[in-house]
């Protein structure tokens, strides 16, 4: 071979040597890049890796924090109820004995710090309210009732309540509602009023000099509720602007040295915003620093199809005899509130004509006739005479506006002629007639008058391990002309029975040593041994359920008596199981049918309907501390030994109270039912109807074991009950 070939063929080889070297050191660059970005994404993978990692113990430790707020929130909540309800209970021990101590002859010197005391307690009861109050806010346990209600009675109780305040610093206290505002409306009264007080109360406080005006205005409404506009206005200190913001928070005022200045805990103001909150309203306030403030709040209102007396009456007309253009402008603007039309006569023979005149369709019939003293001059001779050819069956009203006090006559009354508004609104008001449920001694369906029950000469023993309850029974027996022999349970209630002599018995279900479902089986046992006529017996407990129904009728019990005892249903079913007794043979096994559930259907509407009715109806009626109407008809029937079973219901109820807390200390829910179930008929029986719904809530949910909190359930108990021991303090005091 030449040796240029081979110089060719060598030059080849190194090319291509050179190409492969060129390749390898590419490749070798490549994975080297290769190996890099492995590194790298492993890298990043092990930080992602650790990140996640982090983000989820974060996320447990976010999730612990959480639990422990929400645990300590909720601790605090509890803390603060049972702190407040238990400095409330001696309050109200102290209270009622401070006012009746100030009944007594005291010097001057000691009335005087008697009224520091009385102040001193009332200011400290407010604060542990509003304590209270705000610790069931924090806990979203606070609820609003909705219930129907008339506007201008809160409104003028609201204002009556705040005017000794304003009367002690010498301001007026006025109230200005838009005749637009429709009165009967539905909604929460209480929480309404509770904001009303509060911010009329700040008000006075902090107004030295002036006046206090609270001026309710409509805003307008849809087709299922009233939106109001409530303003309280004064002329006090007012307040800077930078510090309006700070107001409705919790624990705080506009400024600091106020809180020593005039007092308060800081807390009504927040109270108040999450009431209207809660209402679906909002709240605020405009102000300049020495020259006042106004503090306002929008809330709807539901609208009353016409289920209020006041609304539902016929319309009417108002007669006034008068020329004086003030009044009847005064009187046109009172009167629009009670749905009552205005027709002005300033002649007197145009009143008689009218009075004598027959009604005529279209023409209201006159309701109200007010005279002005000042326009009738000679004619009251002539005015009287036309008013008695109406006849007596007439319900015409008449007010005469005049200084000296007329004869006595049937229908007529007199006002000053410069009268307060107030007055003459609480005349117009039509009377209502307060629904009360399971009211005492209410007429069972086939039942005769109170005042007109026959005697019925029954031996009756009367199984009641409560003394109030026992009390109660046992005096309305004694109406009857029963001779009454008692048991405190069920043991006693056997030994009774076996030595004769009883022709109905009265059994209370829930008992210490044996109930009476256990009483009633074996008594029911003894008469099938030895062959007895089968006697007569009457459950008689405060459960109102189906299913307790049954339970007595399983029993071997006869008939159901719900507590409170209603004195006619009571006599109804005493006739019924009494009548033939010494003839009767035995009597065959009573059968839960509905002929023998329906003497006290009336009063206990949910044997019918089940708990679901009941627990509706319990929430849709708002219960009063005490309804007096329960104590006024126990005393007109057994007199004043309605009093002492009042007392003895202010010495034992406090010691079923402290077995409650005791009993929510430890979580024993059979206990609480027990307990509470107690407590609910014999507060019933004195009227503190409140209390007996309490009680009654605690009883069913620890019987369904859905009792949440029971030392909160219980607290709120607490002070109901001291609010109920000085409303019957208070009674007693009256009547004593």
């Amino acid at each position: 071979m030449p040796l240029w070939g081979v110089l060719l063929v060598a030059l080849a080889a190194a090319v291509a040597l050179l190409l492969l070297g060129m390749r390898l050191r590419a490749r070798s660059r490549a994975l080297a890049q290769l190996q890099r970005e492995h590194s790298a994404l492993a890298a990043e993978r092990d930080q992602l890796r650790h990140t996640t990692e982090r983000q989820g113990q974060l996320e447990q430790q976010l999730l612990q924090a959480k639990q422990a707020a929400e645990a300590a929130v909720l601790a605090k909540g509890e803390f603060l109820a049972t702190m407040s309800h238990e400095i409330r209970t001696p309050l109200n021990g102290i209270l009622p004995m401070l006012e009746l101590i100030a009944r007594g002859p005291l010097g001057e010197d000691q009335r005087q710090m008697l009224a520091t005391a009385s102040a001193s307690s009332q200011q400290l009861l407010r604060i542990v309210d509003d304590i209270l109050d705000y610790s069931r806010l924090e806990a979203q346990a606070l609820e609003l009732e909705i219930t129907s209600f008339n506007l201008r009675e809160l409104l003028d109780g609201v204002v009556q309540l705040m005017q000794r305040a304003a009367d002690a610093k010498g301001l007026s206290l006025a109230l200005q509602l838009d005749p637009s505002v429709r009165l009967p409306v539905r909604g929460d009264p209480v929480r309404l009023r509770q904001v009303l007080s509060n911010l009329l109360a700040n008000a006075i406080k902090f107004t030295a000099r002036g006046q206090v005006q609270l001026r309710v205005q409509r805003l307008g409404e849809g087709a299922a509720q009233h939106q109001l506009r409530f303003e309280i206005i004064d002329t006090g200190i007012g307040i800077d602007e930078a510090l309006q913001a700070r107001l409705f928070q919790s624990f705080s005022q506009a400024d600091a040295s106020t809180t020593r200045i005039y007092g308060g805990t800081g807390l009504g103001l927040a109270i108040c915003k999450r009431i209207i909150d809660l209402m679906h309203g909002q709240i605020g306030v405009q102000s300049t620093p020495g020259q006042g403030a106004t503090f306002w709040f929008e809330i709807p209102l539901l609208k009353v199809p016409g289920d209020l007396p006041a609304m539902t009456r016929a319309p009417a007309a108002l007669l006034l005899f008068s020329a004086d253009a003030t009044l009847q402008a005064r009187i046109e603007r009172i009167a629009a509130h009670h749905g009552l039309q205005v027709q002005v006569l300033a002649q007197l023979d145009a009143v008689v004509e009218r009075l004598r005149a027959p009604a005529r369709p279209g023409q209201p019939a006159p309701a109200w006739l007010i005279v002005d003293s000042r326009t009738r001059r000679n004619g009251e001779v002539t005015l009287q005479q036309a008013l008695a050819e109406r006849g007596d069956d007439d319900a015409l009203q008449v007010l005469w506006l005049q200084e000296d006090t007329p004869a006595q006559r049937p229908r007529q009354r007199q006002l000053l002629p410069h009268f307060d508004g107030a007055a003459l609104h609480a005349l117009l008001a039509a009377p209502a007639t307060p629904a009360r449920p399971a009211a005492l001694l209410a007429n069972a369906e086939d039942g005769l008058p109170a005042p007109t029950l026959p005697p019925l000469h029954l031996r009756v023993l009367l199984v009641e391990d409560n003394t109030v309850n026992r009390m109660v029974a046992e005096h309305l027996l004694r109406v009857f002309q029963c001779e009454v022999r008692n048991a405190a349970d069920g043991k006693q209630a056997l030994a009774a029975l076996r030595e004769g002599g009883v022709d109905v018995v009265l059994m209370d279900c829930q008992m210490p040593v044996l109930d009476g479902y256990a009483a009633t089986r074996r008594w029911r046992a003894e008469e099938t041994e030895t062959g007895c006529s089968r006697l007569p017996i009457i459950a008689m407990t405060a459960n109102a359920m189906a299913g307790d129904r049954e339970r007595c009728l399983q029993a071997g019990m006869d008939d159901y008596l719900s507590k409170p005892i209603a004195r006619a249903t009571l006599h109804a079913l005493l006739k019924r199981w009494g009548d033939g007794r010494a003839a009767s043979p035995a009597r065959p096994s009573v059968e839960p049918s509905h002929a023998r559930l329906t003497a006290n259907s009336s009063r206990a509407p949910s044997a019918e309907h089940g708990p679901a009715l009941q627990e509706t109806k319990s929430q849709a009626v708002t219960q009063p501390v005490l309804d007096r109407d329960v104590l006024d008809e126990l005393h007109a029937v057994i007199g004043d030994t309605a009093l002492q079973i009042v007392s003895v219901f202010l010495e034992d109820a406090p010691a079923m109270v402290q077995q409650l807390q005791q009993a929510a200390q430890s979580s024993d829910e059979p206990r609480l039912q027990a307990i509470a179930h107690s407590l609910k008929s014999s507060s019933a029986n004195v009227g503190a109807l409140s209390l007996s719904a309490i009680a009654q809530r605690i009883e069913h949910e620890a019987r369904s074991g859905s009792l949440q909190r029971p030392a909160v359930a219980v607290a709120l108990l607490v002070a109901e009950f001291a609010r109920a021991r000085v409303a019957l303090t208070g009674y007693l005091a009256q009547h004593r």
